[in-house]
């Protein structure tokens, strides 16, 4: 299946387990929030609920992508745009499509987009405990920008800040 306006990416079975096929990265619409609530739920302590999500959907500023295997969505990405500027709200992927290239094709996707909107700088915040999100944001380029003392209020964790410049 051929989402609109959307990327894809191979996805081999020694990538994904038993998943074989081709990943896509589309924007999301509304028809998906029960299932951006469940993939949420899997990682976020402090899960949006279906009224979060909706705001997004109105919210100029909002880029709503998604990942999806098939028919199905596996991922998503949250990113707000103000002027030349972009910064990840959230990203969350499906437990079985962790470390398998869904992560990443939303990060591709977004930096896509970035160049065609003239965004110079994206920025985010990730748990100092997330090595995997810290190993993928440093792989394309995310630098160091500062740390933010027990930013997270579910557990008072530091949020490592994070920025990328020059969008290539």
């Amino acid at each position: 299946m051929k989402l609109p306006d959307s990327k894809g990416v191979n996805v081999g079975a020694s990538e994904a387990g038993a998943h074989r096929g081709v990943i896509q990265v589309a924007p999301v619409s509304h028809c998906w929030l029960t299932r951006l609530v469940e993939i949420d739920a899997t990682w976020n302590p402090s899960s949006w609920s279906e009224k979060l999500f909706a705001q997004e959907f109105n919210n100029p500023a909002a880029r709503v992508r998604g990942v999806f295997f098939g028919e199905t969505l596996v991922g998503y990405l949250i990113a707000h745009v103000v002027l030349n500027e972009a910064h990840i709200v959230s990203l969350g992927v499906a437990p079985d499509f962790r470390r398998r290239g869904a992560g990443r094709a939303l990060v591709n996707d977004l930096l896509r987009i970035a160049k065609l909107e003239n965004i110079t700088v994206i920025t985010l915040q990730v748990r100092v405990s997330n090595e995997s999100a810290l190993r993928l944001y440093r792989s394309v380029g995310f630098q160091l920008a500062g740390v933010r003392k027990q930013y997270y209020s579910d557990n008072r964790e530091d949020a490592i800040t994070m920025r990328l410049e020059r969008i290539r």
